[in-house]
């Protein structure tokens, strides 16, 4: 599996195998798991739903980080994403698939084509 992950759309549909958090299906859509995660920010601070609490999944929220090594503070922004990372498909090489050249998927079709002067 390569390491790569993407951000996902509030239209995608991600389906789990095991383990389920904040929605009680294993198969739901970005906006799914946003909105049933609101409830649970909610209940934790003990007050409504902001602007300020939206943007942690929009825009972003104004931030600074400090990375191991840095010498001073980077400033950014910082917002809470679903991701995937793809797991890598084999590919054969072309070298390794094997043609029985005697049985050609076309010569079907080649046989309905008329020859030449016919």
């Amino acid at each position: 599996m390569n390491s790569e992950f993407n951000s996902l759309e509030r239209e995608d549909v991600v389906s789990v195998y095991s383990s389920q958090i904040f929605v009680n299906n294993r198969t739901f859509t970005i906006n799914e798991f946003i909105s049933a995660m609101m409830p649970t920010i909610k209940d934790k601070s003990g007050t409504t739903w902001t602007e300020e609490k939206a943007n942690w999944f929009g825009e972003g929220i104004d931030c600074k980080i400090l990375k191991p090594g840095a010498k001073s503070w980077q400033r950014g922004k910082v917002r809470i994403t679903l991701e995937f990372c793809p797991e890598e498909l084999e590919v054969k090489d072309s070298n390794e698939l094997s043609i029985n050249s005697d049985n050609s998927p076309l010569d079907d079709i080649r046989q309905m084509m008329p020859k030449n002067g016919q």
